[in-house]
């Protein structure tokens, strides 16, 4: 008997029917692990493509996804991936600063190339500020005490559709 949270997905290859069982959560993790390489892969060619020197970062402690590198200096990309309206970022609003993020949209239909929303910390930071503001303001109006958790910031893709494709972003902080 399988457990609720297990999956079967059952598919025919070469006229051979491969049932493969595994728990839900283990397998989204490997779907959004692979999405996430997937969207640094993709950050990191674009950027060679655009004839800008990209390594992709490796480890799971990695302090950036992607850093890339003039003469002068080199500049850690963090990257976020999805296939959904909206990113998460992780627990705490991004800092301000000149740090460069990268948010790629990968649609669900494959035939559909990604979609890139490049902007600094900064920028990132003054635009989840304000719904980060609202959301501790409600809390402590229907509360009675202040929000004292870490929560979990996420980004729409309509609060950055501005920044599509805006890869000049990276060419200025380099010339800078």
């Amino acid at each position: 008997m399988l457990g609720d949270d297990m999956i079967v997905d059952k598919k025919t290859h070469d006229g051979n029917t491969i049932i493969d069982i595994g728990k839900g959560s283990e397998k989204n993790q490997e779907r959004k692990h692979k999405m996430g390489l997937a969207g640094e892969y993709l950050v990191t060619g674009e950027l060679l493509r655009r004839q800008i020197m990209a390594a992709l970062t490796y480890g799971n402690a990695k302090k950036a996804d992607v850093v890339i590198i003039n003469k002068r200096q080199a500049i850690t990309i963090e990257v976020k991936t999805t296939s959904q309206e909206k990113w998460v970022l992780g627990n705490h609003l991004p800092e301000e600063s000149d740090d460069l993020w990268v948010l790629v949209f990968l649609p669900t239909d494959q035939s559909v190339s990604p979609e890139y929303y490049i902007l600094t910390s900064k920028q990132l930071h003054d635009i989840l500020i304000k719904e980060h503001k609202a959301y501790r303001e409600r809390y402590q109006n229907n509360h009675d005490e202040p929000f004292t958790g870490k929560g979990v910031v996420s980004v729409k893709k309509k609060d950055v559709i501005l920044f599509k494709n805006q890869w000049d972003t990276v060419q200025k902080l380099l010339d800078y």
